[in-house]
């Protein structure tokens, strides 16, 4: 299967990778615009959600990867008191990688897929939603969700203090089986999570 959205390199036996290429905002930009071909299909998404296609994060290395859109009207003061029901604050579309949750990647049937097509081939990909909620002790996390609104899995939420570009931006790095994604919004708050190739296992 050809590339079409964007590659990271986590399958066992290749070279070890440190860190994934970021793409260029020109090239994140083309595939965003490619997951976005089918509106509709786009935002089925288990709670509603408006991603913002001129400020897209992709990442690539390989036959695998990742791509972040952020929430258009994601604000400091909205993540900051998110509420126990929690906001969304983007999607996230990964390439022949599925999030792992206690050693396994999430089953198939608990992924939403979306059919994308681009000139360089097709493929379906699993399309998830990035919400954000408060937490009993006053903190927060983040949940990755799949085809319904039970969380695939969930990562605390740290308190950080940088710049960046753009409301959301990833980076990930080898480990174990997999690759360890890090989320980080609005220069103010990360979480990380594992992802795997699903057909590794």
């Amino acid at each position: 299967m050809k590339k079409i959205i964007i590659c990271l390199t986590l399958a066992a036996g290749l070279q070890v990778i440190p860190a994934q290429e970021t793409l260029s905002h020109a090239e994140a930009f083309k595939y965003a615009c490619a997951v976005a071909t089918d509106l509709g299909a786009m935002l089925q998404t288990p709670v509603p959600t408006d991603p913002d296609l001129k400020r897209p994060v992709a990442a690539r290395e390989g036959d695998y990867g990742a791509l972040v859109l952020p929430e258009a009207k994601l604000t400091a003061a909205a993540l900051a008191k998110p509420g126990k029901e929690g906001i969304p604050v983007g999607q996230l579309w990964l390439l022949k990688l599925a999030p792992m949750t206690e050693g396994q990647p999430v089953p198939a049937d608990r992924l939403r897929f979306v059919n994308v097509t681009t000139d360089e081939g097709s493929a379906k990909v699993p399309c998830c939603v990035l919400t954000v909620r408060a937490t009993g002790d006053n903190g927060l996390e983040l949940l990755v969700l799949g085809k319904d609104k039970t969380p695939l899995l969930t990562a605390p939420l740290k308190t950080i203090t940088q710049t960046q570009d753009n409301p959301i931006e990833l980076t990930a790095e080898r480990k174990d089986d997999g690759g360890l994604i890090t989320i980080r919004l609005l220069g103010k708050y990360q979480a990380s999570f594992m992802v795997t190739d699903p057909e590794q296992f």
